[in-house]
This record gives C-alpha cells, sequence and structure tokens, in this order.
C-alpha cells in the first residue's frame, strides 16, 4: 500500500466546488487545504502534488487576509511546494527561503547529537515532531537515554523490539486512565468484508474514516516494513475481535498473509497490546488527537471511556484458538 494510493485525499470535490461561481468558498477552501498539508504526518509526492494543485489555483483568487493567514501558518514549513511559494509571493506573500529553515533542522539535529545538551519540553517536541519523518533523527533521539520511553512514544515506529516494549509499557500505565467508548460493530464488519474481498483502498479508508484518522495516515509509517504495525494499533484501536484481525493479516495482503513469521508477530503486538494503549500510541505516532465516531458523533479516542465487560474481553480472548489456521501454530 503506497503512501500515494492510501494517503492521498481526494480533492476532486473541493476542486469542483471551487469552480462554482454561485458559491464563494475559495477562501475557506485554501484554509482548510493549509491545515491539512500541515498536520499531514508526511508531505510524500501525492500530498504535495495535489496541495500545490489546488492552493496554487486559488491564491491569485482570494482575498489579502485570507492570503495573509496562509502565508503565515506556511511560512513556518520548509516543505511549501514551489508553485506555492511563487503564488504568494506574487501577490506580496513571500515565505521564508527553505534554506533558512534547514538551518533550523541542522541545529536541532545538532542538539540531538550532542549527549551533554540538556534537551527542554519545548526543543522536544519539535525533535519529535521533526523525527516523525526523519528516520536518522528519530534513531539518534532513541538512542538518548535521558529521555524517557513515554516521551519516545512518537518515534515506535522506528524503535526495535526491546524500545517498542519499554515506550508501550510507560504508554500502558497511564493510557488506562483515559478509557473510550466501544467502538460500532459496523466498522469491525465493513472492515472485514473489505479484507474479504481485498480492496485495499476502501478498507484503508473505512478504517481511517471509523478512527477519524487523518486522510493519509498509514504514511506515517516511513518504512514501509512498520506499515502494517500501525496498521494493527488501529485495528485494536478500532475494537476487532482477535479473529477478526487474524482474517484481516490473512486476506487483505498476500505478500503478508505468505509469512507466517509476520502473522504471528502481527498477532502478538494485536494480542498484547491493549486498546487503550493501541489509541494512545495512534495518538503520538500521527501527532494529532486519534477521534473515534460513536453514535452519529466524532468523539477524542482518548477521552472517557467505560470499562470493558470481562465477558466481552474473555470472549473475544476464546474465540481466537478456534479462528486461527492450522498452519500458523507454532509447538515448543
Amino acid at each position: 500500500m503506497s503512501s500515494s494510493v492510501a494517503g492521498a485525499p481526494d480533492l476532486s470535490g473541493l476542486i469542483e466546488l471551487s469552480r462554482d461561481p454561485a458559491l464563494d468558498l475559495k477562501p475557506v477552501i485554501l484554509r482548510v487545504q493549509t491545515d491539512l498539508f500541515l498536520t499531514a504526518p508526511v508531505h510524500d509526492r501525492a500530498i504535495l502534488q495535489a496541495f500545490e494543485s489546488l492552493a496554487a489555483g486559488l491564491i491569485p483568487t482570494v482575498d489579502e487576509d485570507t492570503l495573509r493567514v496562509v502565508a503565515e501558518k506556511l511560512d513556518g514549513c520548509p516543505d511549501v511546494p514551489e508553485g506555492v511559494r511563487a503564488a504568494l509571493a506574487t501577490r506580496g506573500f513571500p515565505l521564508a527561503p527553505p534554506r533558512e529553515r534547514e538551518t533550523e533542522a541542522e541545529t536541532d539535529r545538532a542538539i540531538a547529537e550532542n549527549p551533554g545538551a540538556l534537551i527542554g519540553t519545548r526543543v522536544l517536541e519539535r525533535l519529535l515532531a521533526r523525527a516523525r519523518t526523519d528516520t536518522d533523527l528519530a534513531r539518534t533521539l532513541l538512542g538518548r537515554p535521558d529521555i524517557p520511553p513515554a516521551d519516545l512514544a512518537p518515534l515506535w515506529l522506528f524503535a526495535e523490539s526491546e524500545q517498542r516494549r519499554a515506550i508501550t509499557e510507560a504508554v500502558e500505565a497511564t493510557a488506562a486512565l483515559r478509557p473510550c467508548p466501544p467502538a460500532p460493530r459496523a466498522l469491525a464488519t465493513s472492515l472485514v468484508e473489505h479484507s474479504h474481498s481485498r480492496d485495499i483502498q476502501a478498507f484503508v479508508t473505512a478504517l481511517g474514516n471509523g478512527l477519524g484518522l487523518p486522510p493519509n495516515y498509514l504514511s506515517a509509517a516511513v518504512d514501509p516494513a512498520a506499515r502494517y504495525d500501525l496498521l494493527t494499533l488501529a485495528l485494536r484501536a478500532a475494537d476487532l475481535r482477535e479473529g477478526e484481525a487474524v482474517f484481516v493479516f490473512l486476506t487483505l495482503n498476500d505478500n503478508v498473509a505468505r509469512s507466517v513469521d509476520r502473522v504471528f508477530a502481527l498477532v502478538t503486538l494485536f494480542r498484547e497490546t491493549s486498546r487503550a494503549t493501541a489509541r494512545d500510541l495512534l495518538c503520538a505516532i500521527l501527532g494529532v488527537p486519534v477521534m473515534e465516531r460513536t453514535g452519529g458523533e466524532h468523539q477524542p479516542l482518548h477521552g472517557p471511556e467505560a470499562k470493558r465487560p470481562a465477558a466481552a474481553a474473555a470472549s473475544e480472548r476464546g474465540g481466537f484458538r478456534t479462528l486461527l489456521p492450522t498452519r500458523l501454530r507454532r509447538t515448543s
């Protein structure tokens, strides 16, 4: 599942609205798309091209107040497409040259690599935000013994197994204090159906919409090998039963299904991660409040949650053995 396929938002409807002479939605559309661009975990080619196509076309047509707001927001982003920079400059709102932002990135890297540097809260937040899309910086931060495991949660995807376990345990210690309402069973049913039909795009979209995730949430896994780990956290947060998760692992992607070791690793991750912990890890990895649709409304996935009934949990645990294929079972 490439990020350009599974992650790029569909902007065709907004583009059509922006061309409707009866509606003056251009300022609103430009602001909304600017916010979506800035909150995207990764600016891959699809995201950059989509934003440039829409924003560069709208900038010449909107009022100066809107441009001022947009320019102030984009001025802190080093990934603004050249077409957008040029369009803003033409309207009298030039952005700082990318090189100035690169200097800041070099400074951040120097701080991270200096074992004697004391990293304060604000600096750490900036470093973690940058490290979400910078593998080298992520590994540098993960190698610092002075950063507590809980603070390294945004970099969980980059961590090795032992460090992942330490981060997960640290997150789990507080995750139970922020329980969330149960996800609708219709979501799990829909995901199983999409997986059975091998409709990857529909599956990814349904899961993202069901949890209120950013449209390109899977692209947060810079390493494609970690994408299914992120997907597994999302399945756990969506409250799938173990048997349903196993079915997804065995049907959605042939490359995963053919690897017994990979399927076992994903099942273990699903089984050993509580729903609340998976939810909080998603929040940290994506850098946004993860939302869940409940009762027809969006509610924070990290909001209050009733304790899951013991009978339901026991039912899920008991249903796993009958659904796990024999070829996946291991003997000691």
